[in-house]
């Protein structure tokens, strides 16, 4: 499908960057959406009938500028991905109060009020996909990323009961949880490290979770785990969880005694 008004969010690197290219090449008009502009308007060159709109997601102001310029420009929004989002990989209990809040602006009331905020217009025609980028870390709690976390956490939860409420108005709503997700900017302010490493084929690109953002615009599911076999990770957590605290506990020991 060609032709849809996609706004996407932290736009400027990583998988943000690689979805706008990834709607664009599907012929589809992209709204840019991150702070750095300079990197905005760098990308927007390449993209053909796209829009770059400069904001800081964690000021409600500049929240509903996104949605107004977009409306303004294009008159429609069809696809939301709610994609910025950043963590640091610290002790809770060493983490900045600044650094604790604003994980929670960012990841979690930014993509709350987005989707409040473009839902009317896609209501009034009876149709829209919001998706949701999540985390592994959504489902399972990561040590060193409480906060993290629980934003993702959050966020799957709210995708859950907003996608209740809109589906029978013609709108969906999906979660796309990433593992490990190499070349991009997540976890630059790493202050402590676990020691854990992920083989490859648990890894996944940027371009890889951008294919899979958009097979979701065009196909709309509730879920999607990236690679799937996370599942099986979720599932020991979720029935297991006493086996992942004790193997968590002996290496979060270990890196405590270190660190």
């Amino acid at each position: 499908m060609s032709g849809r008004v996609v706004i996407v969010t932290g736009a400027s690197s990583g998988i943000g960057e690689a979805t706008a290219r990834a709607f664009s090449r599907a012929g589809d008009r992209v709204v840019l959406t991150a702070r750095r502009v300079d990197r905005l308007q760098q990308i927007a060159r390449e993209l053909p009938e796209s829009l770059v709109v400069t904001a800081d997601l964690a000021r409600p102001e500049q929240i509903k500028r996104v949605v107004e310029e977009t409306l303004r420009c294009y008159g429609q929004i069809d696809v939301l991905v709610n994609n910025a989002g950043f963590g640091e990989h610290n002790w809770f209990d060493r983490s900045s109060e600044e650094t604790l809040r604003r994980q929670i602006e960012v990841n979690l009331i930014a993509p709350i009020l987005l989707t409040k905020a473009v839902l009317p217009a896609m209501i009034a025609r009876r149709r829209g996909t919001i998706i949701n980028v999540s985390s592994v870390a959504g489902r399972i709690g990561t040590p060193t990323l409480a906060v993290y976390s629980a934003t993702k956490f959050g966020l799957d939860g709210f995708s859950e009961a907003v996608r209740r409420e809109v589906l029978p108005l013609g709108i969906h709503v999906c979660v796309l949880s990433p593992g490990v997700v190499g070349g991009t900017e997540f976890g630059r302010e790493r202050r402590v490290d676990l020691g854990l490493t992920s083989p490859p084929w648990l890894s996944v690109t940027p371009q890889r979770v951008a294919e899979e953002i958009v097979r979701l615009a065009d196909r709309p599911r509730p879920r999607r785990i990236l690679p799937g076999i996370y599942w099986l990770a979720v599932a020991l957590n979720t029935f297991l969880p006493f086996l992942v605290d004790r193997s968590m506990a002996r290496v979060v020991q270990k890196a405590r005694t270190s660190s």
